[in-house]
């Protein structure tokens, strides 16, 4: 009889899901079988072999060194992007997260973590309140020395959050304080995968404590996007979209054609110049990886 589970995590060729009553089952992923990834229901045998990998809504993921999509996990409400003024990302950092949270499917809320330090008096801090004009949800959390993060963690409940965002920007410290038996959860799992606790080498699935579901993924450097044609690009700038359609070139850039409406609407102040200089920078990074 297959058993519904829930994947908290996938490594090489194992992976280990959750099933309904509780309990922890480890099996091996055969290579004619599509690979889950946390976050994935998938359906277990009684000998504990996988047996079917129901298909992600959608997938979340970076570009990997060649520029290809390298999805880490699946089926996601929401994905924080954790920041801070130490130390402080380069400036497009925010804008490849957005745009990749668009282009999955995703909801992006932006997270300001260490906010107890003086922001830098530049991008992407310089342009928050912005960003939150353009309806992007900004939230400012704490770890030390004081504790605030009540606001986020009631966006958690009920949904599936991934947590991104460079290594030294505190993320580790807000996993610990979402998910307060985050020990236990981390010794059960590794009980089982036999990698031991101390490091996060693949995304996590964690159970929050208000109903939902948290995937902790490790911390990067930077964070960067798969090759993809300007046209499927743009997506990932929604603030676009009113204006698509009304260049004068069907395949218009938006980068140097004459008659293009966004570059126009930039430059009227219709649509903010922060995020169209951002465009630019993102074409310019398609065209190396290209």
């Amino acid at each position: 009889m297959n058993r519904r589970a829930l994947v908290l995590e996938a490594w090489a060729n194992r992976a280990v899901a959750e099933l309904a009553c509780g309990r922890l089952a480890a099996f091996h992923l055969p290579r004619r079988m599509a690979r889950p990834l946390p976050g994935q229901t998938v359906a277990i045998n009684d000998r504990d072999e996988l047996s079917e990998v129901v298909p992600a809504r959608n997938r979340f993921g970076r570009g990997d060194p060649r520029g290809r999509f390298k999805p880490i996990a699946v089926d996601l409400d929401q994905a924080m992007i954790v920041i801070a003024a130490k130390p402080a990302p380069s400036q497009d950092l925010i804008h490849r997260y957005l745009a990749a949270c668009h282009l999955c499917e995703v909801e992006p809320i932006v997270v300001v973590n260490k906010s107890d330090l003086e922001p830098p008096d530049q991008p992407p801090f310089r342009h928050l309140n912005d960003l939150e004009s353009l309806g992007y949800r900004v939230v400012h959390t704490q770890c030390r020395p004081s504790m605030d993060i009540a606001q986020l963690a009631g966006l958690l409940a009920g949904k599936t959050t991934l947590i991104a965002g460079q290594s030294g920007v505190g993320k580790t410290s807000l996993v610990n304080a979402l998910v307060p038996d985050l020990q236990a959860q981390t010794g059960a799992l590794s009980t089982v995968t036999g990698k031991g606790t101390h490091t996060t080498t693949s995304a996590r699935l964690y159970r929050l404590a208000e109903g939902g579901w948290l995937i902790d993924t490790p911390g990067v450097w930077e964070y960067g996007l798969w090759t993809m044609s300007p046209r499927e690009l743009v997506r990932g700038f929604p603030e676009f979209l009113p204006f698509q359609g009304q260049c004068r070139f069907r395949d218009c850039s938006h980068q140097h054609e004459p008659g293009c409406a966004i570059r126009d609407a930039a430059a009227a102040g219709e649509l903010p110049e922060f995020r169209f200089r951002a465009w630019l920078r993102l074409l310019d990074e398609q065209a190396r990886l290209s």
